[in-house]
């Protein structure tokens, strides 16, 4: 627990809540989620009524609206809209989800009517200080990205080069090579500067990277990360890849390449027909989603059943501690908080220093508690 002159903020990645009692989903981690001032998760769906599917996308995820009852009653307080689905089902649903969670009080970052009102950052209290969310988005379909009069997410565009290595070996592997668009990148490091001058702690929240492949880090992930500690931000909390990323320390500054899946309710029919979607799950057979029987209405490979509560304490207005606490995605597709000396606690935290090390990453963890602590100095 923290102490009283510590406020607390946490985050999680990507949720999806779509069930008939829809704040049992956060029932188990509800007392850690609740306990901190500002509660922040990646908004993976639509939620709406109205709306029809866009053809540009491999799947529609959308639900009712009432499911958003399950954010507020476990505390989360903030979000981030940009990402790959908030143009799923149209410019309606798009809207209708931004007016249902104004409607409960839920702050938006990353997306928004065009692109100014998409930069501007969520400003949380958090005890005595202020925290700016900005979030943005580098796996984006046509159109879902903002622009001067048109709705949709903050984005930051990527150009990708295949080079052959084996220069004798026509077919060979190649090295892929990624790099942030030269205006986007920088636009983002004017929008951490903004920021700073309203708020005590920024926080840079994309939604990128390679999905369904564990340890793999795209190289414009580090380049952007840098840009935004180097330009202000306090740290980086990174979400879409449906599976546990390795962490990173830049400058004492935190980097978490991937919250995974916290809360994800896909009731949808898995094998579904959509030639985009089945072509996506033949490039990944062993790690992208499939119907499996112990967990109905979570299709996710068992390593995607690892997942994270970030935990920031923030002292004197700067970020003093940066933690996690490892949880574990039951058959009813809930996050269950795990105790320090379980062998799940301890899989978890292993897991999550071998990525890290596999990533090139020399980022050492501790355990205090049922916490892990990344040490920044």
């Amino acid at each position: 627990m923290a102490r009283k002159d510590v406020s607390v903020f946490c985050a999680v990645g990507d949720v999806v809540v779509d069930r008939a009692d829809p704040p049992s989903i956060f029932e188990l981690v509800r007392p850690i989620i609740s306990a901190a001032d500002v509660a922040f998760a990646n908004c993976e769906s639509n939620y709406s009524e109205v709306g029809e599917r866009n053809p540009a996308t491999r799947g529609e995820v959308r639900a009712r609206p009432e499911n958003l009852d399950a954010f507020t009653s476990a505390g989360f307080n903030v979000v981030t809209f940009a990402n790959n689905h908030h143009m799923d089902s149209g410019y309606g649903a798009f809207f209708e989800t931004l007016r249902q969670l104004e409607a409960r009080s839920i702050k938006v970052c990353g997306a928004g009517k065009d692109l100014e009102q998409a930069r501007r950052p969520a400003i949380m209290d958090c005890g005595e200080a202020k925290v700016a969310f900005l979030g943005y988005s580098s796996i984006l379909l046509p159109g879902y990205a903002a622009a001067a009069g048109r709705p949709g997410a903050v984005p930051i565009r990527v150009r990708t080069h295949y080079e052959q290595v084996e220069i004798e070996q026509p077919g060979t592997a190649p090295d892929i090579k990624t790099y942030p668009f030269k205006e986007d990148l920088e636009a983002l490091c004017d929008d951490v500067r903004k920021a700073r001058e309203a708020a005590d702690i920024v926080v840079v929240t994309p939604h990128w990277g390679i999905h369904f492949a564990p340890a793999a880090i795209a190289d414009y992930e580090t380049e952007v990360a840098h840009a935004a500690i180097d330009a202000g931000a306090d740290i980086v909390l990174g979400h879409h890849q449906h599976i546990l990323k390795p962490v990173q320390v830049y400058k004492g500054k935190v980097i978490f390449h991937g919250m995974g899946n916290f809360a994800m309710d896909v009731t949808h029919q898995v094998s579904a027909t959509s030639p985009a979607l089945l072509e996506m799950m033949a490039r990944y057979p062993e790690y992208t989603f499939g119907h499996r029987p112990e967990t109905p209405t979570y299709p996710f490979h068992p390593e995607a059943r690892q997942t994270i509560i970030v935990r920031c304490e923030v002292q004197d207005r700067r970020i003093s501690r940066v933690s996690f606490h490892p949880c574990y995605i039951n058959s009813g597709s809930q996050p269950e908080p795990l105790k320090n000396g379980s062998p799940l606690f301890d899989k978890l935290a292993t897991y999550m220093a071998d990525m890290s090390r596999k990533a090139g990453f020399d980022t050492r963890f501790q355990t205090e508690g049922d916490e892990v602590v990344i040490l920044t100095s």
